[in-house]
């Protein structure tokens, strides 16, 4: 049996990653759209921060935010900061969580690719689980996650209400995403009860383990929240050499509890600390996983004693940004060739395993 430590270290395994991916492959390039970033801070005064040392607590709830999102104006190395919005608007919103002891920019391979793509992707530091976070913990409380997706709904107010966003996001079409304990906070701010926000109408957790079974099991803050019986289309991307996800149950086991339309990307030999912007490969076959265990914990999860070829870290990260483009442009643009992409994803990429249940009229 897996001790609550011994999880709570798995989790942080969707820590701040390093080590932006590229590819060409077709279908994955941006649209030429120039990003613009900003930073801003939302204060909910509606729900208290625990106290958790040596922060002493809060009456309110700070989210500190990063914002991408297509601008007029271009730069050769990045996006340019507060930018003027670029002609076309409004935009559909997505919400992007950070893993455990996660930052907003760990995944900007995705974040970045979503906005060229004609989304404004917003993503909070979560007050007691991320590292950059104003509470200054040395380690992430997981047993506040069961707050974040309250979190993510005061999110998509703040920015509604916004004076400069709120005009250029489309209110109809939300979306959701997170690697990790963001997986887990995305599952529960879509198809949790009473947790889940109706104006989320697609969601896509990356490695996400079993939600529910993490909730039930290991802490996390979820106690009352159950499975709601909602139809939002649903992606969810997986690694079959994701240690997190072997600790938290059965492969497939949220894909087989939620309702259709849904998809389940499998990537072969794809580990868990790829999805995000981390790339560094260990020799002789080890799993980066296993290699962060052994320097952080002195442990080895059982999955640690396989060694196999894996994947390139480019590779994934072009497949979880080709899912995710083609997901999100079907489900919140309603573009009917991007329905068609994500259907045939497995035709696509020899390294993926497609599980698909579409409701039927």
């Amino acid at each position: 049996m897996l001790t609550r430590t011994f999880f709570t270290v798995l989790l942080a395994l969707a820590t701040a990653c390093s080590g932006l991916a590229t590819s060409r492959d077709p279908g994955v390039e941006d649209q030429g759209v120039a990003l613009g970033i900003a930073r801003e801070v939302f204060i909910d005064t509606s729900r208290p921060t625990k106290a958790s040392p040596p922060f002493t607590g809060s009456p309110d709830r700070r989210l500190d935010t990063w914002i991408w999102y297509p601008a007029d104006v271009a730069a050769a190395n990045g996006p340019v900061a507060d930018a003027p919005f670029a002609q076309g608007g409004p935009w559909p919103l997505i919400i992007y969580s950070h893993g455990t002891y996660g930052r907003p920019d760990n995944a900007t391979h995705i974040c970045e690719y979503l906005a060229s793509r004609g989304y404004v992707v917003a993503a909070p530091a979560f007050p007691l689980t991320s590292s950059v976070s104003h509470t200054k913990l040395s380690a992430a409380d997981v047993s506040d996650a069961g707050n974040q997706p309250r979190d993510v709904s005061f999110l998509i107010d703040s920015l509604l209400a916004h004076p400069r966003f709120g005009p250029a996001i489309d209110a109809e079409h939300i979306g959701a995403t997170g690697i990790s304990l963001g997986g887990i906070t995305t599952y529960f701010a879509s198809f949790g009860y009473p947790t889940l926000d109706p104006r989320i109408v697609a969601s896509a957790p990356i490695a996400p383990g079993d939600p529910v079974y993490a909730a039930l099991g290991f802490g996390l803050g979820f106690g009352g929240t159950v499975p709601a019986p909602v139809n939002v289309p649903v992606l969810l991307l997986v690694g079959d050499a994701d240690v997190f996800s072997a600790a938290t149950g059965r492969l497939g086991a949220a894909y087989a509890r939620l309702w259709p339309p849904k998809y389940m990307v499998e990537i072969r030999n794809a580990p868990h600390v790829w999805f995000g912007d981390r790339d560094h490969v260990p020799p002789e076959n080890r799993n980066p996983d296993c290699l962060w265990f052994e320097e952080n914990t002195g442990m080895q999860p059982p999955l640690c004693e396989e060694r196999r070829e894996l994947i390139e870290p480019a590779l994934q990260k072009t497949i979880v940004r080709y899912a995710l483009g083609a997901f999100f442009d079907a489900y919140l643009k309603g573009d009917a060739d991007a329905l068609g992409r994500i259907g045939s994803i497995d035709e696509t990429f020899d390294d993926v395993t497609l599980h698909r249940e579409i409701a039927k009229d």
